[in-house]
């Protein structure tokens, strides 16, 4: 296997997630289960680890695998870079997807996933009191973590001050928003879109510090959407007003 790495995303699962590392340049061994990998997109995988000078391992069996079992192929790779919350500046141009205090692996995967698609390119997370970035969530983003940058931030009201110094918009989810996301008129600003906890959403104090506070149109039969969910369908809903 050779000497792991550590830090963040040292080792990525899964086919996309590994097709993502490849392009980004961080991979440096791609192991596989022979058997089980007969794709075209494995056939892009090799041809990428190929073109890239990475050294290519083949297991025979299920039974010679050393990672977990959820998949047959996985990429070994230099720590993603992450960065600090004072480090937003530097991203000042970029817009931004905030998540609160989620504490389900799946969800902040779901929303990195997401966040890639719509051109949310910096996703800030809490360095306490949040789920953290495991292999698994690196899986479920499915190369969507590859595609954005990472901020980890200490305070969130802190980050919002450092938000508006910035002329970067906050925008809130919720329910009762007072402004249906579809109406937002953004022109060419550029925004922080903020996402609270599964249980709770975002705080009342964490709203009356934002710009906005908007919500989804839907059904009023349905109360409310989960948080991976909520965010995707308001980044898609800003990506399009772009």
């Amino acid at each position: 296997m050779g000497k792991k790495m550590t830090g963040l995303g040292t080792i990525i699962e899964g086919k996309n997630a590994v097709l993502s590392v490849l392009d980004s340049g961080r991979a440096t061994k791609v192991s596989y289960i022979q058997q089980e990998n007969k794709s075209e997109n494995f056939d892009a995988i090799l041809n990428l680890a190929k073109k890239n000078k990475v050294e290519i391992a083949v297991v025979n069996s299920k039974e010679q695998w050393p990672y977990h079992p959820r998949h047959s192929i996985v990429a070994l790779c230099k720590p993603k870079k992450t960065y600090k919350e004072k480090d937003l500046e530097k991203f000042k141009h970029k817009n931004f997807i905030v998540c609160d205090h989620i504490q389900d692996t799946n969800n902040i995967g779901a929303i990195a996933r997401s966040a890639a698609a719509f051109n949310f390119e910096v996703i800030a997370i809490p360095l306490k009191r949040s789920v953290k970035i495991t292999e698994r969530t690196f899986s479920i983003a499915s190369g969507g973590l590859e595609k954005v940058e990472i901020i980890f931030y200490n305070s969130i009201f802190s980050l919002i001050k450092k938000f508006n110094s910035i002329d970067v918009w906050t925008i809130g989810l919720d329910m009762n928003g007072e402004i249906e996301i579809d109406n937002i008129d953004l022109k060419s600003q550029k925004y922080a879109l903020f996402v609270g906890s599964e249980e709770n959403g975002l705080s009342k104090e964490i709203q009356k510090k934002l710009d906005l506070i908007s919500r989804i149109n839907m059904n009023n039969d349905v109360e409310s959407l989960n948080v991976s969910v909520s965010a995707a369908v308001a980044m898609h809903q800003l990506f399009i007003k772009k």
